[in-house]
C-alpha cells in the first residue's frame, strides 16, 4: 500500500509513493518549496477521501490556506466536510480564532495538542519541526519526532515532518533523518532546487537529483 504526494513524477521516484504506514522528512534549504510540497500532499490525500491534519507551526492557518488557494487548491470544502484541519500552533500568534489550536510555547500542552489530534487523522504534516527546536530545543524536538514516529504507527498512518537545513546542529539534523523512515532533501544552487532522497523504508526508489520548479499548479518534479 502507498499514499501519493500528489506529483505523478515524485511518486515514480518513491516506487509509487510512501508506504503505509510511514513517515517522510522533508529537510531543505529555505525557500525550496518545503511548505508547497506539505500542501499538495495534504491536498491530494484528501481528495481521495482521507483525514488529513496540518500542524501550522512555523506559518498561520490564514498563511497556509492564503497560499493552497494561490496554487488552485482550495481547502475550505475539505474543511467543511472534516477532511482537512489546520490547528494552529503558530509560534507568532498571541490569540487565535482557530478551531483547532494549541499553545505552542508550552512544550507540554503543545505535545498534548498534536497528540490529541494526531490520533483522529489518516494523514498528518508537521510544518515545522524546526520552530519546535528553536524555541524548545533540540533534545525536545528529537523527542517529539520519535514519539511521532509512534503514532505513526498505531494510527497506521503516512505523513511529512518538514524541517529547514542549516538551521539545526549537523548532529540533529542526522538523527532526525534516522529517526524516521523516509527522508528528502531539498537544496537551492543558485536560482536551482534540486530534490534527492535521502532514504526510504520498506521500498526501493530512484536514486540522483533532481530539479524541482513550482509554477502556478504546484509543484513539478524534473525527470
Amino acid at each position: 500500500m502507498r499514499a501519493s504526494m500528489g506529483i505523478q513524477e515524485l511518486d515514480e521516484i518513491l516506487n509509487g509513493g510512501l508506504p503505509i504506514p510511514s513517515a517522510l522528512l522533508i529537510l531543505g534549504d529555505v525557500g525550496s518549496g518545503k511548505s508547497v510540497l506539505c500542501q499538495q500532499f495534504v491536498y491530494a490525500q484528501a481528495k481521495d477521501g482521507f483525514n488529513c491534519t496540518y500542524f501550522c507551526i512555523d506559518h498561520s492557518p490564514y498563511d497556509i490556506r492564503t497560499n493552497m488557494e494561490s496554487l488552485g487548491w482550495n481547502p475550505k470544502d475539505f474543511e467543511d466536510k472534516g477532511l482537512i484541519k489546520f490547528v494552529d500552533l503558530f509560534v507568532g500568534r498571541e490569540e487565535s480564532d482557530e478551531k483547532y489550536q494549541g499553545n505552542p510555547r508550552d512544550y507540554n500542552e503543545l505535545v498534548s495538542a498534536i497528540k490529541r489530534y494526531f490520533i483522529q487523522n489518516q494523514r498528518f504534516v508537521v510544518d515545522s519541526i524546526s520552530s519546535i527546536a528553536f524555541l524548545h530545543g533540540e533534545t525536545k524536538a528529537y523527542d517529539l519526532i520519535q514519539r511521532i514516529h509512534g503514532w505513526v504507527l498505531k494510527t497506521k498512518g503516512v505523513g511529512i515532518v518538514n524541517a529547514v537545513k542549516g538551521m539545526h546542529s549537523q548532529s540533529f539534523e542526522v538523527a532526525i533523518q534516522q529517526a524516521l523512515g523516509n527522508a528528502i532533501i531539498l537544496e537551492r544552487e543558485v536560482e536551482s532546487v534540486y530534490l534527492h532522497v535521502a532514504k526510504t523504508t520498506r521500498t526501493p526508489h530512484q536514486k540522483g537529483k533532481f530539479g524541482l520548479e513550482i509554477d502556478e499548479k504546484g509543484i513539478r518534479i524534473l525527470i
